[in-house]
């Protein structure tokens, strides 16, 4: 064998060692949670700036059994609706789904971050990346009200991140009905825990391969934040066309 070709089965069978060792080793792997959500509640919008406090949302509450909430965004019902199921609602559906869906309202609200670790600790999760619940519909057509809502969102995760000790990041979302102001909160996101960016396929009346987002996805290189496409609709004319009468999808 010669010296040239001895050295590549030896380099080989380094590598093969080393896939071996990898693949037996007895440490155990973390598990990442990469689509766990957080529910809005009213304290999320505690974190509006004084200024943008008239855009605050309100909950309107049917009083129709059907567990749901709706949010009253500028005079209009817009988000993904909040639900409020019980513990007996949750048992009920823990028992027809097959797993166990209770979760305490601090934990899905994420009003007690130290519970929301401890739930993740029984349930074996090192980290969760967290993605929004009223955002999976457009919540605004106004460019202002997508600033207020998306900074206050925003704001609220960065101060979940930093109680959660690195066990809780969080896609951002944009008010991507005005650029500038987008990058601006992105920025301040990637400072703040964010790992990445929340977007839907429809944004408004623009798909999401519009060149209007390019300054977006460029910048979101450059900070090396990955772009998390998530199962929503962010034009409320289709949603409104599509959903079923009781709301749901």
């Amino acid at each position: 064998m010669n010296a040239r070709l001895h050295k590549e089965v030896r380099g080989e069978s380094k590598i093969q060692n080393r896939k071996t060792k990898m693949l037996t080793r007895e440490e155990p792997m973390g598990w990442v949670d990469a689509d766990a959500h957080v529910v809005e509640s009213p304290r999320t919008w505690d974190y509006l700036q004084p200024a943008e406090q008239k855009y605050r949302p309100a909950l309107f509450d049917p009083q129709d059994n059907s567990g749901r909430q709706h949010w009253v965004i500028d005079g209009k019902i817009r988000g993904l609706f909040r639900f409020t199921f019980s513990a007996e609602d949750l048992a009920k559906k823990s028992e027809q789904l097959g797993r166990n869906m209770t979760t305490s309202i601090e934990t899905r609200d994420v009003e007690n971050v130290g519970a929301r670790v401890r739930h993740m600790d029984e349930l074996g999760i090192d980290i969760q990346i967290l993605y929004p619940s009223i955002f999976l519909d457009q919540c605004t057509e106004r460019p202002e009200v997508d600033v207020a809502l998306c900074g206050a969102y925003n704001r609220w995760l960065a101060n979940i991140w930093r109680q959660g000790k690195g066990r809780l990041r969080w896609m951002c979302v944009l008010p991507l009905l005005s650029i500038p102001d987008a990058l601006d909160q992105l920025r301040y996101a990637r400072e703040n825990g964010a790992c990445g960016v929340f977007m839907r396929a429809l944004e408004g009346s623009r798909h999401i391969t519009d060149p209007y987002f390019y300054p977006l996805y460029e910048q979101a290189s450059r900070l090396d934040m990955a772009i998390g496409l998530h199962q929503a609709n962010g034009n409320w004319d289709v949603v409104s066309k599509l959903a079923n009468p009781d709301g749901s999808r």
